[in-house]
């Protein structure tokens, strides 16, 4: 062998080395590329999962904050509704004739609401003021019809003494069964 074969055959092995590390080497990066993208689509999911997750939590948070205010209006409406009944037998004993049996009802309605009512009190912006009222005696055995002033007072009376009961009533009132049970429960203390 001459040496112009050795050197041509030198140099084809150095091309055929030097092409297999090329191809070698792209092939390796080409596995890192891949590598890269998958984990690069695996971030991307995490945190499109993150986001998914963490808009469910605040839209969980949003209908549980719509659930308080509703139950936070609520109450309020309680209140508000409980001072407005309290007013509404203050002025029923300035107009009635009948002021006896209208104390009796406010100072059952006081004593059985006065520790709600003043907590209510104590912790509500506007200044709500509870005079404290006398109880009239009233003999027990004299029974007397009851006395309206307030005509919706009256009817709901009249229908539950033509045997409706406290639902029919409120839902014919459109009004809640709460108030109705009151009313009721006030009307019934003073008879």
């Amino acid at each position: 062998m001459d040496i112009t074969t050795i050197l041509i055959a030198l140099i084809i092995g150095c091309t055929a080395i030097t092409v297999f590390s090329l191809m070698a080497l792209l092939y390796v990066r080409r596995r890192e590329r891949e590598r890269d993208n998958k984990e690069a689509e695996r971030i991307a999911k995490t945190i499109e999962d993150l986001d998914a997750a963490l808009n469910a939590a605040l839209a969980e948070i949003n209908k549980l904050g719509a659930l308080i205010q509703k139950e936070v209006d609520e109450k309020y409406k309680s209140v508000l509704f409980l001072y407005n009944l309290v007013e509404d037998k203050q002025k029923e004993i300035e107009e009635s004739t009948d002021s006896e049996v209208i104390s009796e009802m406010i100072a059952q309605f006081i004593d059985a609401h006065s520790t709600k009512l003043r907590s209510i009190a104590e912790t509500s912006s506007e200044p709500i003021v509870f005079d404290v009222l006398e109880k009239p005696k009233i003999n027990k055995d004299e029974k007397k019809c009851p006395k309206f002033t307030n005509p919706k007072h009256k009817q709901i009376w009249e229908m539950r003494e033509k045997g409706q009961n406290v639902p029919e009533i409120a839902k014919e009132l459109s009004m809640g069964q709460g108030e109705v049970k009151l009313i009721l429960d006030l009307v019934d203390r003073a008879s």
